[in-house]
Parts: C-alpha cells; structure tokens; sequence
C-alpha cells in the first residue's frame, strides 16, 4: 500500500473506533451540569497524534464527529462544539509532542499545553455556541464559565491525559508504538 492508502486506512480505523466511544460511553463529570458528558473518544485522537502527528489527531477527531453527526446527533452544536475543544487538545498536544521521545513528562507537559488552549479556545466558543443555540445571553454564559465550562474541559483534558498515559506508555514499553520513521508520518 502507498503512504497515502495507509494514512487514509489508519484515520479511518482510528475514527470509527473512537465514535464507537463517543457513541457507547459517555458519563456526566459534573453534578452541576448532567448535560455535559465526558466520553473516551478523545483519548484516541491524541493517540493518533501521538503515533502520526497532529493532523492525523485532528482528523480522527474530525471523522468520528462528523459520524456522531450523522447517525446520533440532535443537531450540530454538539458535534461542534466536541470538535472544537478535542481538535485544540489534540491538535495543540501532538505539536508539542511532535518529533520528541514519549515520556510521560512530555506526555503530561504536551496535555497541559493542550488543556490550557482547550480551555481557553471554549470560552469564547460557548459565547457563540450556547447563544446560537439556545439563545442563551451573554451573561448567562459568563455565569457558566467559573462554575461549569472551565472545570468540565479542565477535567476531561485531565482524565484524557491520564487514560492516554496508560495506554501510550504501555504500547511505547512494549515497542509497539511506530517508530519516527513511520509510513505514517
């Protein structure tokens, strides 16, 4: 297979893998806000990224959205805003992690960078969203953002930076992980 056939093939099984996730697996973090449920698709994103670089991290996170859009989604704010705030964890973390070892200082340090840009990029995007929407004013998404949207994308990039340190620093000590040199790359 050429380069390109195994990316595509790649992208392909990594996305459909994660919207099985997102689909199947989604549990509330916050009792203030039932609504906004954490599910372990991400953790496949950054994976991808990990493995082949962050345009395949945000690839894989912008196919398994467009699923969830397709076949579970009410409407698009949703998938939109998932999209978001995974494709800037996932996107800034991978840049951070390109062409350096895996550890798992590098691996927390590249998702802190990740989480930090997640947060900061969904605070102007719930303004827009949550107003498209719902209708919701500009001072109602204000007094959502200390009690609700900053814990919820603070916790979940933190669970997703724990889940994906067991698994990548596993798959890495093992020798699975592909090498730098990686068709994929």
């Amino acid at each position: 297979m050429t380069r390109n056939v195994r990316w595509f093939v790649f992208i392909g099984m990594l996305g459909a893998a994660a919207f099985i996730l997102m689909a199947t697996i989604q549990i509330p973090i916050l009792p203030s806000a039932p609504y906004l449920r954490y599910d372990p698709s991400d953790v496949i994103g950054l994976i991808a990224a990990i493995i082949a670089g962050p345009v395949a991290g945000v690839a894989v996170v912008a196919l398994k959205d467009g699923l969830y859009l397709l076949f579970r989604a009410r409407s698009i704010f949703g998938p939109l805003a998932n999209f978001i705030a995974v494709a800037t964890f996932v996107g800034v973390s991978g840049w951070m992690l390109r062409g350096k070892r895996l550890t798992l200082s590098s691996l927390v340090a590249a998702c802190a960078a990740g989480g930090l840009a997640r947060v900061l990029v969904m605070i102007p995007a719930n303004f827009a969203i949550l107003n498209l929407q719902f209708g919701m004013p500009p001072a109602r998404v204000s007094d959502l953002l200390l009690p609700v949207i900053i814990p919820f994308n603070v916790m979940a990039s933190v669970i997703n930076t724990v889940l994906t340190a067991m698994i990548a620093l596993t798959i890495r000590r093992r020798g699975l992980m592909l090498p730098e040199s990686s068709v994929l790359r």
